[in-house]
């Protein structure tokens, strides 16, 4: 049993363990950001036309195409990017594990053996052999004077969360972008069907031009104005025709999937759904937006990061205790008599080190503010792309009316052009005009679906989507 000795070193250090009771770190506050009330241009909920809020399984369904979803199934289950961010999730999960091992003794088991040649004192004496056998268990713990520990277990936890807000990240900015991708896959297809047409139509004309010309009837100038409007049109094809090829090669990368599987993808731009999103209230977007999310984990672990190098200004406190058994012969180790214990503690305070520990913490105080401009950063730039898509999802649905009525107006100015020229009332020039006109306004009606499907594709992404699609049974899971 061991006396009241042993306890000495323990009384010694009270007065430090009391006087770091009293000294508590700065608790975590999370940032509290100014926010508008609400957005500028807001959807009107009109009952004959339900708005259709994020829906809880994964958003691009609101689309309705069956081929989409399958291109964005293939992505998240296969994809090399979302590969390598849950390798980094498994290392900072790894990196938790580490930090969080100070915040519990050690324990080791220890065991010697020795053999040691002793000479006698006097010459004639022989010299002896000494063996000594040692087995013991030895337990260390550093009080986490300060807190230093359990900042750094803070930090690591921060570093976990930002890891597995980065896998959102991918996959929120992935999807949006495969389904970007696709509808603009879908807009080269419309184009590039239209200006088959408008060819197919032009070269009718430019035949019938030509008969006319070679029975003396017609005019060799408006055949040369025909030969230019369909060779316009062919360039025009060639040029949709390039950037459909492009536009498949990309989608193939994003899908992870071969090209020749993105040569036979069904589906139609018209037949694409528009769907009229709530957008809710601002201050949703902190816990939606997972690049908000993770400019907060990121604050978080540098605030814990400033803590732990505050606290290094102040002394270190070890306490070791270890109990076992010594003996000279290996029969008599486990005997009472070879039983022996000690208990001890440590105290290590840096008294100059260079600036080196005053280095550290304006270093974390630049990294902790580096960290809240970041913060504020992402919050400016989410408010920033939800007003945007609002704002482009309003006057695209104004402009794509307008440009209805234009197609309207440019076939109806066509038909008149066509049937003065065949009255003599006009020459061949007006058809033309308007024959241009009409190419132009059909060729422009299926870009500005595009831009409308766009704005509603950017409107989910800004308001963070839903990230059931993530596959969670994949991912590590925070201890």
């Amino acid at each position: 049993m061991p006396d009241s000795s042993c306890f000495r070193p323990l009384l010694r250090i009270l007065p430090l363990l009391l006087l770091a009771g009293c000294a508590t770190p700065e608790p975590w506050q999370p940032p509290t950001p100014t926010l508008p009330d609400q957005w500028r241009h807001a959807p009107s909920l009109d009952p004959a036309n339900p708005a259709h809020p994020i829906a809880a399984g994964p958003w691009w369904q609101s689309l309705g195409s069956p081929t989409l979803d399958a291109l964005e199934q293939a992505a998240l289950a296969h994809h090399p990017d979302r590969m390598a961010v849950l390798a980094r999730l498994a290392q900072a999960e790894a990196r938790l594990r580490v930090a969080e091992s100070p915040l519990l003794p050690e324990l080791e088991l220890q065991s010697s053996q020795q053999r040691a040649r002793r000479n006698s004192a006097t010459p004639s004496a022989k010299a002896t052999l000494v063996q000594t056998t040692q087995a013991s268990l030895a337990a260390s713990y550093e009080l986490d004077y300060r807190g230093r520990n359990r900042a750094l277990t803070d930090k690591a936890a921060a570093e976990l969360d930002a890891a597995h807000l980065e896998h959102d990240s991918l996959l929120w900015s992935l999807t949006a972008d495969l389904a970007s991708g696709y509808v603009k896959l879908l807009t080269l297809k419309a184009r590039r069907a239209q200006a088959e047409h408008a060819r197919a139509t032009a070269t009718r004309t430019l035949e019938l031009i030509r008969h006319q010309v070679a029975a003396g009837h017609g005019s060799p100038l408006d055949a040369a104005r025909q030969e230019n409007t369909v060779a316009t049109i062919e360039a025009q094809s060639a040029a949709l025709a390039l950037q459909h090829d492009q536009t498949e090669a990309a989608l193939a990368l994003l899908a992870d999937q071969p090209l020749a599987a993105m040569q036979h993808l069904e589906g139609h731009l018209e037949t694409l759904r528009l769907p009229v999103i709530a957008p809710g209230l601002p201050a949703t977007l902190l816990t939606r937006r997972p690049d908000i999310r993770r400019a907060e984990a990121d604050l978080q672990a540098a605030h814990a990061d400033l803590q732990a190098a505050r606290a290094a200004l102040f002394p270190t406190i070890q306490l070791t205790a270890e109990r076992g058994y010594a003996s000279n012969a290996l029969g008599t180790l486990l005997s009472p008599a070879s039983l022996f214990w000690n208990l001890s503690a440590g105290m290590v305070a840096t008294l100059f080190d260079h600036g080196k520990t005053a280095g550290a913490i304006e270093l974390a105080q630049g990294k902790r503010q580096a960290a809240v401009a970041a913060y504020q950063r992402a919050i400016l730039s989410a408010l920033k792309d939800v007003e945007e898509n609002l704002a482009a999802s309003h006057w695209l649905a104004e402009q794509e009316q307008a440009q209805r009525r234009a197609e309207s107006a440019a076939q109806e100015a066509l038909r008149l052009a066509e049937a003065r020229h065949q009255a003599g009332a006009s020459d061949f020039l007006a058809v033309l005009e308007a024959q241009r006109t009409l190419l132009q306004a059909q060729d422009e009606r299926p870009q500005i679906r595009q831009a409308r499907l766009n704005a509603a594709i950017g409107l989910f992404k800004a308001l963070g989507g839903r990230m059931e699609e993530r596959l969670p049974e994949t991912l590590p899971t925070r201890p």
